[in-house]
């Protein structure tokens, strides 16, 4: 049976959140799921760099001008790459670091006969450097990754439960959305990805889970629960 091919969406805060200590610990969790999901699962890697930088406040605070800042933040994604890949290997997962942002000396550049070779080695593929080009967020770049690899979803791994009509830690009234179409999602403007992933996704027909990926078991759950966290589809 072919295994099913996920593009999983990653918060640099798996690393942990600014100005708090560094742990590995989420992450060699994470690991050790994906091993034990690999008989049914491909999973690839699409990794944020919110633990360094985010473009929308540091640069914001610093008055940088938004290409910059952009920059910056595609830098980070490059840093929290290099880590994944050193903690992925030595659990004993073989991975492939690619970046659209070209650093030979720490991965390779993007391209799509790399990527191909990559999945038919049965390596876990983690994406760096954004889409290479500012104005772009990485759910973005994760919708045009996921198309790369061919997968049957994307899977956005963040720290809430799923979608909600608001932000539920700015308003207590919220409501939970277990199921929501593009063209609803795009209408009522949810913030939980941005309009051009949106567009993107809808476009090519791609489902999408949203789930609290510091919630116990999360992957194993996304895998085997038709009910865990929220879908786009």
């Amino acid at each position: 049976m072919a295994k099913k091919r996920i593009l999983l969406k990653l918060t640099g805060e798996v690393f942990g959140k600014q100005h708090e200590p560094f742990s590995a610990d989420t992450i060699v969790n994470l690991i050790g799921q994906i091993k034990e999901l690999k008989s049914t699962h491909q999973l690839s890697i699409v990794i944020g760099g919110g633990n360094f930088f985010r473009g929308s406040k540091q640069g914001k605070e610093l008055g940088l001008a938004t290409k910059s800042a952009h920059q910056v933040g595609m830098l980070a994604t490059i840093m929290n790459g290099i880590m994944l890949q050193d903690l992925f290997e030595k659990h004993g997962v073989s991975t492939e670091l690619f970046s659209a942002i070209s650093c030979p000396q720490v991965a390779k550049v993007i391209n799509q006969q790399a990527i191909n070779t990559a999945l038919d080695e049965s390596k876990t593929i983690l994406f760096a450097g954004g889409t290479g080009s500012p104005f772009f967020t990485t759910d973005t770049n994760a919708v045009l990754r996921s198309l790369q690899i061919s997968a049957d979803e994307i899977w956005k791994g963040t720290s809430i439960d799923g979608i909600y009509t608001k932000d539920p830690a700015k308003n207590p009234d919220a409501q939970r959305i277990e199921k929501i179409t593009y063209a609803e999602a795009i209408k009522q403007r949810l913030g939980i990805m941005d309009l051009t992933a949106y567009s993107m996704a809808q476009q090519h027909k791609q489902r999408i889970r949203i789930f609290n990926i510091f919630a116990p078991n999360a992957l194993h759950n996304a895998a085997q629960d038709s009910n865990f966290g929220s879908i786009i589809e």
